[in-house]
C-alpha cells in the first residue's frame, strides 16, 4: 500500500501546488518500477480523489495499470470523531472542513468506479469489502477492456 500523502509530504507549502500533487506523482513514477521489478501485480494507493479525471494522472504514473477508483462512503458523523482523535488546533478545524468539502465534491462529481458504504466495520472487514468489490468490478462486462488479474 502506498499512501500518496506520504509521497508528497513537504514543507513549506507551494502556493502553486498547495497539496504537492506534482511531487506525489513524480515520486509514484519513481517507485512503481521498483515494485514491478519485484513482481508486484497490484498497487493499492490511498488518496483523496477530487475528480474522475485524476485517473489519467495515476495511469501515467503507473504505466499499463488498470486503475480502479474505490470511494469509501463514510458518514461524516463517523469521520469527524476520528479526526478529533487525531488532529488538534487549526489542523483539526482544517480537516473537519476539508472532509465535508471532499465528500461533497466526490458525490457531486461522481468519483468512484466502486463505491463502498462504510459505517462501523472493522478495518479488516473494509479491506474484504474492497477486495470483493474490485474483483467483481474487474469481472463485470462493463470492465471488459480492463486486464484481468
Amino acid at each position: 500500500m502506498v499512501d500518496m500523502d506520504s509521497l508528497r509530504a513537504l514543507s513549506p507549502d507551494d502556493p502553486a501546488d498547495p497539496f504537492h500533487a506534482g511531487l506525489g506523482v513524480e515520486n509514484l513514477q519513481a517507485i512503481w518500477p521498483q515494485f514491478a521489478a519485484r513482481g508486484a501485480r497490484w498497487l493499492l494507493l490511498t488518496d483523496a480523489v477530487e475528480r474522475p479525471a485524476q485517473r489519467a494522472v495515476y495511469e501515467r504514473a503507473v504505466p499499463d495499470a488498470a486503475v480502479i477508483i474505490v470511494r469509501l462512503d463514510v458518514p461524516i458523523d463517523r469521520v469527524h470523531p476520528q479526526l478529533r482523535g487525531r488532529e488538534v488546533g487549526s489542523s483539526l478545524e482544517w480537516h473537519l472542513n476539508r472532509s465535508v468539502e471532499l465528500q461533497s465534491m466526490m458525490i457531486e462529481r461522481g468519483v468512484g468506479d466502486v463505491i463502498i458504504p462504510v459505517d462501523g466495520q472493522r478495518p479488516s472487514e473494509v479491506a474484504r469489502l474492497i477486495l470483493d468489490a474490485v474483483q467483481l468490478h474487474v469481472r463485470s462486462p462493463d470492465a471488459s477492456e480492463m486486464p484481468r488479474p
